[in-house]
């Protein structure tokens, strides 16, 4: 229908030709007002504002309701309509609920879409229902005002369906003002007896004709907030009408019509352009042009210009004569739409990167809130029926706890925004208090606007967000379509990640049962270990760790990985560390041990293989016997705090060959040194080579032994094992970390 002019096509090439009427000034915007306004009868000019109206394959039909003397509108004429619609209303009541009726009533424009296409006149579900297999048809009614009168309504039935923006509601307002005019002309020829166009009129009254057109053609952009232009090519001199000078910012007083003075306010950036629309005019007659131009206040506003060149008796450039208006809304309306789209992308992809529920509270706080310009949020997450808190940012212990209280009482804000289905808007503190006054639920004094996002989906009930500001807020539209956006998002990236951390939780209670629940006592030595999962994945793997107490009061310490990070991982783990402890029961040490745990992994005819080290320490002395099946290599610290990597030949990992041999190799542990038995997720890091990450460990463990001299050795060990496992120390989400740490103390 109206052209939405957001492309860069010339004005003729984005809005098709409208039939041109006596002294016509051409295609387009201008042609189309003058034909409007040449138009001899009324039926001629609803045609007439029908193809104004028409952009692309769509088609149109409409019809022009008059009021009469009695203030009824009745259907004067109509291009299009289906006959039994014509027949179902050729009358409407002036107070009726129709759309036409209602646009000619309260002065406005009225927009629907219904499925009966009777609905265009009658208001949607007041009169008439859908035929079977009724195509929708959307209809838009406009006032017909003159002055202070309505002389009725314009409808405009449109096939396809589409949405009007602001630009089109502006120029159908246009195109139903000049039809008004026209009618009210035709009205006031008819009633002198004088048929529209007669030739018969006296040069006089032609001549007043041609004024009152002229007054009409201003009446109607004036209406549009249409500037008016000329060009005269030959002195460089410009005509500009004073809503072009306004357009500009400049004073009508002080305007010298010089083009550099005009080309000074374009933006810098734009000029170029500017020059290559005017120099392409000159040759192809036809002028389109969008750009900046500068207030003298330092104002950005966006103009669109077309305009038609006129070329002298000689064929030579005569003038450019065109129009200009104000599209600053339209692309401050884009830029906002291009904001917005990229705000919920860039929501979507960390959402769809987040792996558990904390990761998902992480990017609400670290990019959603900062967004909307909120203060602080709270998230609560559904469990057997009640909204508990997951989490809270920028909120203090107190202001937590009635948060927590909040989600356990049954009516409360939380239900109440899911009970509506929609966000709720509450742009004030005293809106909120008025909305829930218990005070169970008051806001901290700080928090004057809220947002409470409902958290459903077709599934049920996965929780509830709210968002607060620091000062109070008016909600825009686009505060509310980003606030529904992000609902949405949210919803299912935390259904997502409820399943994930329900497999996760049960995965690495798994994990958990198939570890030690405690280490036995070792006379003369501080044992300390550590597992921890990976961040992201199922949690379960196939790293383990294990003290075998013997009988002549040493033990052997073992700590392995199953390759793979998964629950059939994990499964076979278990088969092999309850395989280890069966084969040390019976007596067998370091190197036995370790054939024996091949053969078990080979037999249980698994593609899966395993790396394991095996130490045996020995009471009092400290020395050990080591045995390694492509392990990492342990460290050692001695008494000095000097660090060093214990270099022991080793065997092919566990389930490679049936009847490999793991060579012994035997060190001392003496009083003072600690011993770091560790799985590769210590060291082997996706984004760092292997051997600077050895040297961080060893770098760590050599600050530990120099500063923790003194104090309880379990005490400074067990620090140590939470110091290798930390988030600040190692990578939380490439993979799973076992290590066991072994103190001799001094005597």
């Amino acid at each position: 229908m109206i052209p939405d002019r957001t492309d860069e096509r010339p004005y003729d090439e984005a809005e098709p030709r409208v039939p041109a009427g006596p002294d016509a000034g051409g295609p387009g915007l201008r042609g189309a007002v003058l034909a409007l306004l040449a138009a001899r009868d009324t039926g001629t000019l609803l045609v007439t504002a029908l193809d104004a109206l028409r952009t692309g394959s769509g088609s149109h039909t409409g019809a022009f309701y008059l009021a009469g003397d009695d203030g009824w509108l009745r259907l004067t004429a109509e291009h299009g309509l289906a006959v039994d619609l014509v027949e179902r209303f050729p009358v409407l009541a002036p107070d009726a609920s129709f759309a036409v009726s209602v646009a000619a009533r309260e002065r406005r424009l009225f927009h629907g879409l219904a499925d009966d296409p009777g609905a265009g006149v009658a208001a949607p579900g007041t009169d008439g229902s859908p035929e079977p297999g009724a195509r929708p048809v959307a209809f838009v009614t406009a006032p017909l005002l003159v002055d202070d009168r309505c002389l009725g309504a314009l409808l405009v039935m449109l096939d396809p369906p589409r949405p009007l923006s602001a630009a089109d509601d502006r120029h159908l307002a246009m195109v139903a003002t000049l039809c008004a005019h026209r009618i009210d002309h035709l009205v006031a020829l008819d009633r002198a007896g004088v048929p529209a166009g007669s030739p018969k009129l006296d040069p006089a009254e032609r001549t007043a004709f041609r004024r009152s057109r002229q007054t009409r053609l201003e009446l109607a952009m004036s209406s549009g907030s249409i500037g008016s232009w000329e060009w005269h090519v030959p002195s460089g001199e410009l005509v500009w009408d004073e809503r072009q000078m306004r357009l500009f910012g400049f004073d009508p007083a002080d305007f010298d019509s010089r083009v550099e003075t005009f080309r000074a306010a374009v933006h810098p950036e734009d000029r170029a352009a500017l020059d290559r629309a005017l120099d392409e005019s000159l040759r192809t007659g036809a002028y389109y042009a969008a750009y900046r131009v500068v207030l003298p206040d330092g104002t950005l506003r966006w103009i669109e210009v077309k305009g038609a060149l006129e070329r002298a008796p000689d064929g030579t450039p005569d003038r450019v004569i065109g129009v200009s208006w104000d599209e600053t809304e339209q692309h401050e309306r884009m830029r906002r739409r291009e904001a917005r789209r990229d705000f919920v992308l860039r929501v979507t992809r960390a959402f769809a990167a987040a792996r558990a529920t904390r990761d998902i509270l992480d990017v609400m706080g670290r990019i959603v809130l900062p967004q909307v310009g909120g203060r602080a949020l709270a998230l609560h997450i559904e469990h057997d029926g009640r909204l508990l808190l997951e989490g809270a940012i920028g909120y203090e212990e107190p202001a937590r706890e009635r948060l927590r209280l909040m989600g356990t009482v049954r009516d409360n804000p939380l239900v109440a925004a899911l009970a509506e289905g929609h966000p709720l808007f509450l742009p004030s503190r005293a809106a909120y208090l008025e909305r829930f006054p218990d005070p169970r639920f008051r806001p901290p004094r700080e928090h004057h606007a809220f947002v409470l996002l409902p958290l459903a989906s077709a599934d049920g009930t996965v929780g509830s967000c709210l968002i607060s500001y620091a000062q109070p807020r008016e909600f825009t539209s686009d505060d509310q379509t980003v606030a529904t956006a992000i609902s949405g998002i949210l919803t299912q990236s935390l259904a997502r990640t409820r399943l994930a951390d329900v497999s996760r939780r049960r995965m690495t209670d798994l994990q958990r049962l198939m570890m030690p629940r405690s280490l036995p006592r070792l006379p003369g030595y501080a044992i300390a270990a550590r597992y921890r999962p990976a961040a992201g994945g199922m949690q379960v793997g196939g790293d383990w760790f294990d003290v075998l107490p013997r009988d002549d009061g040493g033990a052997s310490l073992v700590i392995g990985d199953v390759q793979g990070h998964s629950a059939q991982a994990a499964g076979v783990m278990g088969q092999l560390r309850t395989a280890l402890r069966a084969h040390a029961s019976d007596g067998f040490r370091a190197n036995g041990l370790m054939c024996r745990g091949n053969q078990t992994l080979w037999g249980l005819d698994t593609e899966r293989f395993a790396t394991c080290c095996i130490v045996d320490i020995a009471v009092g002395t400290g020395e050990y016997r080591m045995v390694r099946a492509g392990h990492p290599h342990p460290l050692q610290t001695e008494p000095d705090g000097t660090v060093h990597e214990v270099v022991a030949e080793g065997g092919l990992p566990l389930g490679c060959l049936p009847d490999d041999l793991y060579p012994v190799h035997h060190g001392v542990l003496a009083p003072g040194a600690t011993l770091l038995l560790y799985t590769d997720g210590l060291v082997d890091t996706p984004d760092g080579p292997y051997d600077a990450a050895v040297e961080r460990v060893r770098d760590a463990l050599a600050r530990w032994a120099v500063g923790t001299r003194d104090g309880d050795a379990q005490s400074r060990l067990e620090f140590l094992a939470d110091t290798l496992v930390s988030r600040d120390f190692t990578d939380p989400g490439h993979d799973d970390i076992a290590l066991l740490l072994i103190r001799h103390l001094p005597g």
